[in-house]
Order: structure tokens, then C-alpha cells, then sequence
């Protein structure tokens, strides 16, 4: 028995519902988490984008050094 389109789109819409939810679940954690960072005074390194205590003067993660504008 060979399945149309319609049967196949039924069979795999609930998994596109996981995925979906799981999707935008993630998003929302990731957007939190940026808004809890700045409250607490951590910025950005520019060139690695990991998250720094603001007073640093170079990154932690890939030792470079945070100059000008950047600290």
C-alpha cells in the first residue's frame, strides 16, 4: 500500500508539532537568558561572543584583548 500526500502529511504532523514547540521553547529560554545577562553587567567579547564580566580586559575564551569602544 503506497501512501498519498495527504496521509503522509498526517502521519508526520504531529512530529513537526514536537519540533515546532521545541523551537520556539528554546527561543524564548535564549531571549530570558540575554535579559538576565544585562541586568547583571555582563557584556559581549566582539570577537567570540561569549558572555564577560564587564570590567574584563581580556577574554577568557579566546584571550584577546577588549579595547576602546568594546569594554
Amino acid at each position: 500500500m503506497i501512501l498519498g500526500p495527504l496521509e503522509i502529511l498526517f502521519c508526520l504532523a504531529p512530529l513537526m508539532l514536537i519540533v515546532f514547540t521545541i523551537g520556539v521553547g528554546l527561543f524564548v529560554q535564549n531571549i530570558s537568558l540575554e535579559k538576565k545577562e544585562k541586568n547583571r553587567g555582563l557584556i559581549k567579547c566582539p570577537y567570540c561572543l561569549k558572555s564577560l564580566n564587564a570590567e574584563a580586559y581580556i577574554c577568557r575564551f579566546c584571550s584577546r584583548e577588549l579595547v576602546g569602544e568594546h569594554r
